[in-house]
């Protein structure tokens, strides 16, 4: 399989949302909220924000310098946390190739997040940055 699909999948860089979040939303919840926030793959890329949504979490690009169009696009899907396994799974959307494909996401410190893809009988681990609330606020201002 082709790194440029897999690229194409996790092109999701370009995400992000326009709300304010907090790492960690309680105490209680402190492990299952830490995906919670803004997250990078490399500078340039996208910007996504995982927030918690109805039945789990879910990651929205809410800036890309480099396509635009990609605003507002839910590239992480159906994120469930499972407990015992510390880790996220679900969905990613590839705006590319225009399909999901099966993700699992580890966050092993606050500003690190882990994520592997599963394309067929491949798998593609991609490193992502947390990025702090207030540079994407004004990332957004400018982007406009």
């Amino acid at each position: 399989m082709s790194f440029v699909l897999l690229a194409g999948l996790l092109l999701v860089g370009d995400l992000v949302g326009g709300f304010q979040t907090t790492a960690y939303a309680s105490e209680g919840d402190a492990k299952n909220d830490r995906i919670i926030g803004y997250w990078q793959r490399g500078e340039g890329e996208a910007i996504i924000e995982v927030r918690r949504h109805e039945g789990g979490y879910h990651g929205v690009i809410v800036s890309s310098t480099r396509r635009p169009e990609t605003v507002g696009i839910e590239v992480f899907r159906q994120l469930q946390y499972d407990a015992e396994e510390g880790a996220w799974h679900g969905r990613a959307y590839s705006i590319k190739r225009k399909r999901e494909v099966r993700i699992d996401i580890e966050v092993p410190k606050a500003d690190q997040l882990d994520l592997t893809a599963h394309i067929l009988i491949f798998t593609r681990r991609v490193h992502f940055k947390r990025i702090a609330d207030e540079a994407v606020m004004g990332r957004q201002v400018a982007d406009r």
